[in-house]
């Protein structure tokens, strides 16, 4: 049975800097004459359809039409190219560590088929991507251009990897990669597995990423091993000894149980695979 991995590209295959942020900020005060002043943190983790709306109407006052989208989104990726060099000149732009090798890796194995699943527009993804050579590994995926919800473009990104592929992929054998909450909560709002990098141990939102319960976190790709085990393709190298922790049922609990110890309110959150389940409906 193959597998699907989509990977989210900001903080998990590459540190981008503040590429994607200074494109949209330009390419609005180029089109407006208003520069638009807000956090970083408010536009993580949103896709770029999501983004572009909200920042409009903070700057504007009103909602964008759908002219004025087209015009934003022409004008971003005319300048995002160079927000990419200027940040790539200062070593802004990094692969986060161990990631082309987990990627080799995966590109090897006959049952495995990999994916982006960002909310860049598809575009802005591989303009992002030039610099760390990480774009031969992605032919398809789910991107942010028609999709403001976040789990409604991983669940495009499914069917353009199964047309791509030529293969039905199962919830159950679809693994997201990501580095927010918002990965995992989109993942398992479809029913999908879940894996995250602190890239940033000093976010804001670092609690919330630890509430959102996922499969595996790891601050980076070294660990080849882990991850391997949690895809299921290799087996856990040291064996596991009863006694140590609970017997886990799959190598997706062996990871999770190993890896981030036994917290019965994690617990609980890690078995919800879709968070209507929880009995107040909600996460946060």
């Amino acid at each position: 049975m193959k597998k699907l991995v989509l990977f989210d590209l900001d903080g998990t295959l590459i540190t981008s800097g503040m590429c994607g942020k200074e494109g949209l900020d330009t390419a609005l005060e180029n089109i407006t004459g208003k520069k638009p002043q807000y956090s970083l943190q408010l536009i993580t983790g949103n896709t770029d359809s999501k983004n572009f709306g909200m920042i409009f109407e903070l700057v504007k006052g009103r909602k964008i039409k759908p002219a004025e989208f087209k015009k934003l989104k022409e004008e971003y990726l005319k300048v995002l190219p160079q927000m990419v060099k200027k940040n790539q000149k200062i070593k802004k732009i990094k692969n986060i560590k161990g990631i082309e090798k987990f990627l080799t890796l995966l590109s090897k194995q006959k049952d495995i088929c990999l994916g982006l699943g960002t909310g860049n527009f598809e575009k802005a993804a591989y303009i992002k991507l030039e610099p760390s050579g990480l774009g031969k590994y992605f032919k398809t995926g789910g991107f942010g251009d028609n999709c403001i919800d976040r789990a409604k473009m991983l669940a495009e990104g499914v069917k353009n990897a199964e047309k791509f592929f030529k293969n039905k992929f199962t919830p159950e054998n679809v693994y997201i990669v990501g580095d927010t909450y918002k990965d995992i909560v989109a993942a398992k709002e479809n029913g999908y597995h879940s894996a995250v990098v602190i890239t940033d141990p000093s976010s804001p939102e670092l609690k919330k990423l630890y509430r959102a319960a996922a499969e595996l976190e790891e601050k980076d790709f070294t660990d080849l091993n882990t991850w391997s085990v949690w895809l299921d393709i290799k087996s856990d190298p040291k064996g596991v000894k009863r006694g140590n922790y609970i017997m886990p049922a799959s190598a997706i609990e062996h990871v999770f149980f190993s890896r981030t110890g036994i917290d019965e309110d994690r617990l609980k959150m890690f078995r919800i695979k879709k968070y209507e389940k929880l009995p107040s409906g909600k996460l946060f």
